[in-house]
């Protein structure tokens, strides 16, 4: 493990330590967290530079197209494979759970296709990753979420090739510019409090409208709303919108979070999810998956 702040504890640990002293309940999916988001971290799956232009980005871009729309990634199998045996020997270790066990066994067999895999899952297509896991008795979400965290790395190594071909070009979605991956949070930023949306699966960072529904559009401030646990309420809130009924979580960060800390921040305000799921609400970013 990493050790990458000044104190001698990985920030990303730390980070979660306090989320499990803070919230006992969420204990057990910190521990998770804290075996695999390093890993993700530190884990280079040696991608082959994308083949695109700045000028062939932005226009893209300008199109409403995200820059890796119809755009295959090259990616290592052989590490993509390793990864996602590590990620779930790694949780098997800390949650003791027979469906990571049962992933585990069908990748060392080889029974689980990871190229097919990693490619449904890029392209947004869960119904083929379910029926997949169903024919092997795999638990859906593990594998979806295993897949999904394994193309990490490469999707974050892409953002960081090609966002400086699109500096200042407008993006106003509620979906990653780089991926196409929905919004996993907004972020208010800096003194001003700009809002800006952040990717969960490459990392990306783009401005938003601050009194907007990234999902439909809608900027009416009759039917946008928020909700707030009382004693957080200035430092997280969940954006609601009547018209479409989605949510987003928004959080205050004067400067942007790290990539790899998103998860963490995601796990910190799950408190917000069951506010606005509670209520009817479903997630902006549940709506919308990586499309490659």
């Amino acid at each position: 493990m990493s050790d990458r702040s000044a104190g001698g504890i990985d920030p990303i640990v730390k980070r979660l330590r306090e989320i499990g002293k803070e919230s006992p309940e969420l204990e057990e999916a910190a521990l998770a967290y804290e075996a695999v988001l390093p890993l993700l971290r530190d884990t280079d799956l040696k991608v082959a530079p994308v083949g695109l232009t700045s000028g062939q980005a932005r226009g893209k871009m300008e199109e409403g197209l995200h820059l890796l729309h119809g755009i295959g990634l090259e990616i290592d199998l052989h590490k993509a494979r390793e990864l996602m045996l590590l990620l779930a020997g790694a949780l098997d270790k800390c949650v003791k759970n027979p469906h990571v066990r049962n992933v585990t066994m069908a990748l060392k067999k080889d029974i689980l296709d990871v190229d097919v895999l990693l490619s449904e899952t890029a392209a947004g297509q869960r119904e083929s990753i379910d029926a997949v896991a169903e024919g092997l008795g795999i638990d859906p979400n593990l594998l979806w979420t295993l897949s999904s965290f394994s193309l990490r790395p490469a999707l974050q190594a892409v953002r960081i090739q090609l966002s400086p071909f699109v500096e200042g070009v407008a993006w106003n979605k509620g979906t990653c510019y780089v991926c196409g991956a929905g919004a996993l949070l907004a972020e208010l930023q800096g003194n001003n409090q700009v809002k800006h949306l952040r990717c969960g699966q490459c990392g990306a960072d783009w401005h938003a409208r601050r009194l907007q529904c990234t999902r439909c559009g809608n900027e009416d401030h009759r039917t946008l709303g928020y909700l707030s646990p009382a004693k957080k309420e200035a430092t997280m809130r969940a954006e609601v919108c009547e018209k479409c009924r989605v949510y987003l979580k928004v959080i205050v960060s004067f400067s942007p979070s790290p990539a790899e800390m998103l998860s963490v921040e995601d796990l910190a305000t799950v408190q917000l999810d069951y506010m606005a799921q509670g209520r009817g609400y479903a997630s902006a970013a549940m709506r919308s998956s990586c499309r490659v």
